[in-house]
C-alpha cells in the first residue's frame, strides 16, 4: 500500500506521485499558498495539507521558469513526429493508435483538453460524462484524455498510453502541466494535496516548505545600478510576494560591483562567453545611452537564456517637463531619459503638484539623440526609501512599478 499526492484543476485530478511529492508540481505554487485545516470526514477531524492557487498565478510562475507557447509547440511536434514514425500506417493491432495520431494536432489536443478542464462540476469517472457535458467531443482525442485522467495514466499528448523507460527522455513534465494550465480559465483553482502522504508518514509538511527555502531555479535580474536593484527587489516583496522566491537580484552592495550602462553590457558579454545557463533578465534604462549599448550587443551572439529589455514606455512621459539650452519644454522622454526614478509614482516625482523635470546632459552623436536625467535625484530617493519602508498600496502610487513588474513577468525564454 501507499499514499498519493495529487495535482488538480477544478477538482479534476491531472497528475499524482506515490509516497512523496513532486518538486515540479510544487513549482506551480508559492509557500504563501500553503493551507492547513481540519475537515470533518465521517464524524472525525482529518488534517488537510494543501497548496492552493489560481491558474493565472500558476501560469505566471511556469512562464517565469521558462515555459512558453513556442517551447510547448516544439515539444509537442517533436513528440508527435517520434510517435508517427512508429504508427505511420494502419495496422490491425494498432488501429486506434493510428487513428489517434492521424487526428492529433496541437490545436485539436488543446481544444479537447480545454473542453474537459473548463467543464463545470465534471466527474471524470462518470461513465455518462459525454451526455452530461455535451461540449466535450466524442472524438478519439477527447476519449483518450478522459481515459487517461480516470485511469491515472500519464497525461501526455503524444503518448497513447504509458511510456517505456527508454522513452522517458522525451517527457518534459513541466510542459505537460503547462499544456493543461493554458487550456483553463485564469480563475480556475489549482490544488496540490499532500494530506495523504503527510498522514501516511511518508513526508512532513515542513519538507515541502523547505523546497521553497532552498529554491535554486531562479531567474536572475541584472540592472545598470544598485538603485534599480533596491527598488525592484523591495517592490516585488510588496506588490507580488507570491513570486518573490522565483527571482534573485544582482548584488551590487556586498561585492562592490561597478554600475552603469556600459558595465551592464560588458557583464552580459561575459555571461555569454562563460555560457552561463541561468535565466537572466537584463534591464536597461529607456534612454539614449542604453540604446547605444543594446545596438552594440545585437552584433554578438548573446545566449538565449539572457533576455535584454529596456524599461517600458510610460504614457505620462510622452509630454514630460525638461530643461535644456533652449529653456523649459514638455517633450516625449521615452527612449531619451527614462530611468527607474520615473517608476517611483507621482507621490514621489511631484512637488507642489509639478513633476521633477529632466535635465539634458549630453548629446549622443551616433544616435543623434540627447541624454538626460531627472533632477533632485537625491531628494527623490530619500522619499522613495520612506515609501519602501512604509508601503501603503491604497494611498500611495504603485501603478508604474506594478506595470514594470507585469512587463518583466512577460519576458519569454
Amino acid at each position: 500500500m501507499g499514499s498519493y499526492c495529487g495535482l488538480t484543476i477544478n477538482g479534476v485530478g491531472l497528475f499524482s506521485v506515490k509516497n512523496t511529492f513532486s518538486e515540479t508540481h510544487l513549482k506551480l505554487f508559492s509557500p504563501l499558498e500553503f493551507i492547513k485545516y481540519k475537515e470533518d470526514l465521517d464524524g472525525e477531524d482529518y488534517e488537510r495539507y494543501v497548496f492552493r492557487t489560481t491558474v493565472k498565478k500558476a501560469m505566471t510562475r511556469l512562464e517565469i521558469l521558462g515555459c512558453s507557447n513556442k517551447k510547448l509547440i516544439t515539444y509537442f511536434n517533436n513528440g508527435l513526429e517520434y510517435q508517427k514514425s512508429y504508427y505511420a500506417k494502419p495496422d490491425d493491432e494498432y488501429d486506434k493508435r493510428y487513428e489517434y495520431y492521424e487526428r492529433l494536432t496541437f490545436d485539436n489536443y488543446s481544444n479537447a483538453l480545454r473542453s474537459i478542464l473548463e467543464s463545470e462540476s465534471i466527474d471524470i469517472y462518470d461513465d455518462n460524462i459525454k451526455n452530461k457535458h455535451p461540449k466535450i467531443s466524442t472524438d478519439i482525442i477527447s476519449r483518450l484524455i478522459v481515459e487517461k485522467l480516470s485511469s491515472g495514466n500519464l497525461l501526455n499528448p503524444f503518448f497513447y498510453d504509458d511510456i517505456y523507460e527508454n522513452e522517458e527522455h522525451l517527457i518534459d513534465h513541466m510542459l505537460d502541466i503547462y499544456m493543461c494550465i493554458i487550456n483553463c480559465n485564469e480563475d480556475s483553482v489549482v490544488e496540490y494535496d499532500l494530506s495523504s502522504v503527510v498522514d501516511g508518514g511518508w513526508v512532513d509538511e515542513s519538507d515541502a516548505l523547505e523546497f521553497f527555502d532552498n529554491f535554486m531555479d531562479t531567474t536572475i535580474i541584472v540592472t545598470e545600478g544598485k538603485t534599480d536593484i533596491k527598488v525592484l527587489s523591495r517592490s516585488l516583496e510588496i506588490l507580488y510576494p507570491e513570486y518573490n522566491h522565483l527571482y534573485t537580484f544582482f548584488d551590487f552592495y556586498n561585492y562592490r560591483a561597478d554600475g552603469g550602462t556600459s558595465y551592464l553590457a560588458k557583464l552580459l558579454k561575459s555571461f555569454s562567453a562563460a555560457k552561463i545557463k541561468n535565466r537572466i533578465i537584463a534591464i536597461f534604462d529607456n534612454d539614449a545611452a542604453a540604446e547605444l549599448e543594446i545596438q552594440s550587443l545585437s552584433t554578438i551572439p548573446i545566449l538565449e537564456s539572457i533576455k535584454i529589455m529596456k524599461l517600458p514606455i510610460l504614457d505620462f512621459c510622452t509630454s514630460y517637463p525638461t530643461i535644456g539650452p533652449t529653456g523649459r519644454n514638455n517633450i516625449n522622454i521615452n527612449g531619451l531619459a527614462v530611468s527607474i526614478e520615473l517608476f517611483f509614482g507621482e507621490d514621489i516625482l511631484k512637488s507642489n503638484n509639478e513633476f521633477s523635470p529632466i535635465q539634458w546632459t549630453n548629446y549622443v552623436e551616433k544616435l543623434d539623440m540627447y541624454q538626460g536625467s531627472i533632477i533632485n535625484k537625491s531628494e527623490i530617493n530619500v522619499k522613495l526609501d520612506d515609501k519602501l519602508k512604509n508601503p501603503d498600496l491604497i494611498n500611495q502610487d504603485w501603478s508604474k512599478l506594478t506595470f514594470l513588474w507585469d512587463t518583466i513577468f512577460k519576458q519569454s525564454f
